[in-house]
């Protein structure tokens, strides 16, 4: 995810969103969903570093986030024009 973030936040102008945005980049909405599943999920890696706890409604929160995402991208919604 902080990859995919840092590229496409480094390429939007050449990134496009089905779902058409009232300012700033088109790809922003998608960046700023990819930043939500990024800082939400700190439990995602195992790690020494303790991570705050989780529960049920935030992993199934989560999961429909990342399904969402990968649906956008496979489905072309999020592509490159």
């Amino acid at each position: 995810l902080g990859t995919i973030i840092g590229d496409l936040d480094a390429t939007k102008s050449t990134w496009a969103f089905a779902i058409p945005g009232k300012t700033g980049s088109e790809i922003d909405p998608v960046i700023s969903a990819l930043r939500t599943l990024w800082d939400g999920q700190s439990s995602r890696h195992g790690g020494v570093t303790p991570t705050r706890q989780e529960d049920a409604e935030q992993a199934t929160a989560a999961l429909h986030l990342a399904a969402t995402l990968c649906q956008w991208f496979l489905s072309g919604a999020v592509r490159r024009p």
